[in-house]
């Protein structure tokens, strides 16, 4: 019943109008699966040099030792220019994502924690290039159509080595 002082309806929190997934809808495999889906494509436009923009929110950060970047734009572009910069010298560089942990933080989110190696590779006489060992602590967001996005992807680096391509 509707009174001058309170309406038929309260007024929604500012979490409800975001329009999230309800996680109760999400299974679990369906949650891991989606999840993976996004690391795999994310590392193969990486590593291809192709944008990431659509699977970042608008205020992903991207946060490395020696590197950070706000903003969706931000992000993308950083990791378009590193890929660039990389193909200029003849190189490729490919990711791979291991040992994934998924922690459902509620209203749609989850830290998704995971193992990653990157591997630099120059081309051509004397090339050199370089292993990154890491650890991916993210927060990933579902929307109400269940897609998912990462909000922030943080790596801490845990071992970086040289490489010389055998025969050289």
């Amino acid at each position: 019943m509707e009174t001058a002082d309170q309406p038929a309806h309260p007024p929604l929190h500012h979490e409800e109008t975001i329009m999230i997934a309800e996680p109760s809808l999400l299974d679990p495999a369906t949650v891991y699966a989606r999840i993976r889906e996004l690391l795999n494509e994310f590392y193969s436009r990486d590593d291809h040099g192709e944008s990431v923009v659509d699977l970042l929110e608008e205020e992903a950060q991207f946060v490395t030792p020696l590197r950070k970047a706000q903003g969706r734009d931000a992000v993308a572009a950083l990791l378009q220019s590193l890929a660039q910069s990389r193909e200029k010298k003849g190189g490729v560089g490919r990711h791979f994502g291991a040992k994934v942990n998924v922690e459902n933080l509620g209203s749609g989110k989850f830290r998704v924690r995971s193992v990653m190696i990157f591997l630099s590779l120059d081309s051509g006489p004397g090339a050199q290039g370089f292993m990154n060992v890491g650890d991916h602590d993210d927060i990933v967001a579902f929307d109400s159509r269940g897609a998912c996005r990462f909000v922030k992807r943080t790596m801490t680096s845990a071992a970086r080595f040289t490489l010389s391509p055998l025969g050289n």
